[in-house]
């Protein structure tokens, strides 16, 4: 692959990956950081770019996974001075702490959801990308997309419900 061609292909991407990105890291700089050292590391395997038959979905799972890569070197920083500890990532104190454990439960659902569900619900709902651009990630034809969508979001929902339900019912058995 050339520079000419590297450019037209591959740097385009850069504008649908940062969103990804800053969902997985939560820190503009770093996100900033790893799309540039990802579009390095993009241009050394050029040559696989080349082969690859699925270029945007082979792009979307290298950023995905450095990305993840880059999470997991973060280590907690020590806070305050009885060594308490805190997650770099963690959202604003301000933030309501019923939000936070919903927030919370929704992306642990997800994450057990089965991997087709997963990658549709966080491709669509989470990071915004399209049906055509979701087809070209995954191959799935745009109606197959939408009722895995569907079906994803339901489960999601189920799921929540029987949390926060589960007080309700608890109170009507005796």
């Amino acid at each position: 692959m050339t520079a000419e061609e590297f450019k037209n292909k591959v740097i385009p991407y850069s504008v649908k990956l940062y969103p990804m990105i800053f969902r997985i890291l939560k820190n503009e700089e770093e996100t900033r950081d790893t799309l540039q050292d990802l579009m390095v590391k993009l241009w050394s395997k050029r040559g696989d770019l080349k082969k690859c038959t699925n270029l945007s979905a082979y792009i979307i799972t290298i950023a995905k996974n450095y990305s993840f890569d880059v999470l997991k070197k973060k280590r907690p920083e020590v806070f305050g001075e009885n060594d308490e500890f805190r997650l770099i990532n963690i959202e604003e104190k301000s933030f309501d702490p019923d939000h936070r454990e919903k927030f919370e439960y929704i992306h642990k659902t997800i994450e057990q959801l089965p991997d087709k569900y997963k990658t549709v619900i966080k491709l669509r709902d989470i990071d915004g990308f399209t049906f055509e651009e979701i087809k070209e990630f995954t191959g799935f034809e745009i109606t197959h997309i939408r009722v895995i969508l569907s079906r994803a979001r339901l489960k999601v929902k189920e799921e929540i419900e029987k949390i926060y339900d589960y007080d309700e019912t608890k109170r009507f058995v005796r």
